[in-house]
């Protein structure tokens, strides 16, 4: 019998934090029970596309306009709804693209059902409420995670710090922070439905609980807490923290994960530069110093941690020397992976207002320095995992899964005892041998 839902497919740019607030809508639109997800494969019409926008670097922003035009001319009846960080940044550039219905807002996801009954056929509506008066943060009864087996939670909306480069707080408000109850009862849900590994995120989560007061927190840093209880919910496997920044990874912090066997060995630990003036020009809270030190702690007390970090290349101002302080502290540091940005100016941000006075080219040099470094440290750290038995994740038939400390690893059978990734959790894999960008490794035999 045919639905007379209408069809909804998606797709979404940049991070953990979107791919999580993708599933909110989803949610939302199959809660209204008007809609349904397009499976994708069925080859049926989509009634309406979702595009989700990153708009953290100026190729961020012409990659979704791209994908708007592609999915217009692919499904030229469908209705486009753009949501994300360029949707609030500008709405009304959006709107003019062909094939836009709905330019929706951050503080404004959860009434997007309503908001697509509300446009005309011909017309782009634009519903963008200032994100700067939302207080509270969304609450959506998520359950599942379209084809993934990592479950990711949000706990924290927003941010209060005012980094020169950076256009968040506008684009997604002050910090706010979600009830560790319903953050629990999420957990309990999501590991009840089968998903063994669960990934704590949000835009600044080392701010966590700052904005709920003291209640409930038994005095020690709110996040702490938090992890502390979400380790404890019945069947959960393995639990991940997301990106934190450097000023937030606490002693506690790194001391529980040290001990407890549930959580993963895996940091990431965004430094955008190892230059001091550079760092200051940024308005980072923290010294080169500083996060050099915080690399060092971890690695002591956490073995094989894999640590990750983001780098900014090109930021106004960073000569030829500032660019080489942070090359040479990562080529010095037990950082395992690198993911370096080329710095574009984001309207609204403190510095677009400066002069950009490092040249295309020596961006593009300097960004490229840091992936053949990032793929040196990363094969250097894999290759010590050659011949040891760690616990992976697969994320699903003949896909890669993941270690804790975040190798990617594929995963050949061994025979019947092999657990259906589906419906099977972590299991113990001999890593046999590196592959061009993770390892590949067999089940260990029952």
């Amino acid at each position: 019998m045919k639905s007379n839902r209408e069809r909804v497919a998606f797709r979404t740019f940049g991070c953990r934090l979107n791919q999580y607030d993708t599933e909110s809508i989803r949610t939302l639109l199959e809660a209204s029970g008007r809609y349904e997800t397009a499976a994708g494969t069925d080859g049926a019409a989509v009634d309406v596309y979702v595009v989700n926008t990153c708009s953290v670097t100026a190729r961020a922003d012409a990659s979704a306009r791209k994908a708007v035009r592609r999915i217009h001319a692919e499904h030229p009846a469908a209705k486009i709804v753009v949501t994300g960080c360029y949707a609030q940044r500008a709405p009304e550039e959006l709107a003019g693209l062909p094939g836009v219905s709905l330019v929706l807002g951050a503080a404004d996801r959860g009434r997007v059902a309503d908001e697509l009954e509300r446009v005309r056929p011909g017309e782009a509506r634009v519903a963008v409420s200032p994100v700067s008066e939302a207080r509270k943060f969304l609450e959506v009864p998520i359950t599942e995670m379209l084809d993934r087996r990592r479950a990711f939670v949000k706990v924290q909306e927003g941010c209060n710090e005012s980094c020169s480069f950076c256009i968040v707080p506008q684009t997604r408000g002050v910090s706010r922070s979600r009830d560790p109850g319903a953050v629990l009862e999420q957990v309990r849900r999501l590991v009840d439905g089968g998903y063994p590994e669960v990934v704590v995120t949000g835009v600044h989560a080392g701010d966590y609980g700052l904005d709920l007061g003291g209640g409930g927190f038994g005095g020690r840093r709110p996040l702490v807490d938090l992890i502390e209880r979400i380790l404890a919910v019945p069947g959960l496997e393995r639990f991940r923290l997301s990106s934190i920044e450097p000023a937030s990874v606490s002693d506690e912090l790194v001391s529980l994960m040290a001990g407890e066997e549930k959580f993963a060995r895996h940091f990431h630990v965004p430094m955008q530069s190892a230059n001091d003036a550079v760092l200051a020009r940024m308005r980072r809270r923290y010294t080169a110093d500083g996060f050099r030190g915080l690399v060092e702690r971890i690695a002591a007390r956490v073995p094989d941690c894999g640590i990750g970090t983001d780098v900014i290349c090109g930021f106004p101002g960073e000569t030829d020397a500032a660019f080489q302080d942070t090359f040479d502290a990562l080529a010095q540091l037990p950082i395992t992976y690198v993911h370096p940005f080329t710095y574009s100016p984001r309207p609204g941000s403190e510095s677009a207002e400066w002069k950009d006075d490092v040249p295309a080219d020596a961006k593009k040099r300097r960004v490229g320095a840091l992936k053949r470094l990032s793929r040196d440290k990363n094969r250097a750290f894999r290759e010590r995992h050659v011949g040891r038995v760690a616990g992976v994740l697969p994320e699903g038939p003949d896909r890669p899964g993941w270690t804790d400390n975040y190798i990617r690893v594929e995963v050949g059978a061994a025979g019947p005892t092999l657990p259906d990734p589906p419906s099977g959790g972590v299991i113990p894999v001999t890593l046999e041998a590196l592959t061009p960008d993770g390892m590949r490794g067999t089940p260990l035999r029952a």
